[in-house]
């Protein structure tokens, strides 16, 4: 069981690691009071970026394979379900009702409610992602990229209100299931400056990639690695922010679990930041599907 409100004052020294201005304690205490059985019991990760720090935020999640439930109907009953775009709506609204799921949900410091995940059960093929009705239709424009990578197995799709985006992410991945060379290739195809070596070998050790896709852009918006680090491994190096958030970021787990997810677009890179709050995001969460 997690401690709601040693978790809320958590939250509020992720913050300060960040240095976000803006964080509002009653909708954090809303978001936290409304969804208390799945952060009391379920996965909970927090996860800030290297965006400056006038973009910046701390967005904290909840994971629960376990718990059936919809958290966005829960949303929406209490007032707290960004409006989002009819596109993010129609298209979470057939998953839901064509794909067996369970959920995780995500919300910042700042805004409440940004986004929720829908977990699929069963792996499902890209053919099957490419049947539904109201996809973008750049996810479809990707299907060469995707077999070029070698990836025709998806496992999460999540539905971004405030920025009217989804994610499409990847089977589990075994680590150096991509060369460098073709991480190299992946991110050329983004039409982003490659990071240096060092960066791209850290990405060959991903267990999960995820694109970004919306319904005005004709190809995908972004593309993140997922990567753990081992204790000592966290690229501290990287960014002032990384080196704080390594050694000072509260965990309620008895050790330090970080992720971080280099992220690369048409506009460059940056790099997310990611806790293991609970410490149990790999065995309950990431695990799942290898059960």
């Amino acid at each position: 069981m997690t401690n709601l409100v040693q978790f809320r004052a958590d939250l509020l020294k992720y913050a300060e690691i960040a240095e976000v201005g803006h964080f509002d304690d009653r909708l954090v205490a809303r978001v936290v009071d409304t969804y208390a059985e799945q952060f009391a019991t379920g996965t909970i990760t927090v996860r800030t970026t290297t965006h400056d720090v006038t973009d910046r935020n701390v967005n904290f999640r909840y994971m629960a394979p376990d718990m059936p439930h919809n958290p966005v109907e829960i949303a929406r009953s209490s007032g707290l379900l960004p409006r989002g775009a009819e596109e993010v709506h129609s298209l979470l609204d057939e998953v839901t009702e064509k794909i067996p799921v369970w959920w995780g949900l995500d919300a910042s410091v700042g805004r409440g409610v940004e986004k929720v995940w829908a977990f699929l059960e069963e792996p499902a093929s890209f053919d099957d992602i490419a049947a539904l009705r109201n996809l973008p239709r750049s996810v479809r424009a990707h299907r060469e990229r995707f077999g070029k990578a070698g990836l025709d197995q998806f496992l999460i799709m999540a539905f971004d209100f405030r920025h009217n985006t989804m994610n499409l992410y990847s089977e589990m991945l075994a680590p150096a299931r991509f060369s460098r060379d073709e991480v190299s290739g992946m991110v050329r195809d983004m039409n982003s400056p490659l990071p240096d070596d060092e960066e791209l070998q850290r990405d060959t050790e991903a267990f999960n990639v995820y694109y970004t896709f919306d319904w005005r852009a004709p190809t995908a918006r972004r593309l993140c690695f997922a990567i753990p680090a081992a204790e000592g491994t966290f690229p501290t190096h990287w960014h002032p922010l990384a080196a704080r958030f390594a050694a000072e970021a509260p965990f309620q787990a008895p050790f330090r679990g970080l992720l971080f997810n280099p992220t690369y677009g048409p506009a460059g890179g940056h790099l997310k930041l990611e806790a293991d709050y609970t410490g149990d995001a790999a065995t309950r969460v990431f695990g799942y599907w290898s059960k």
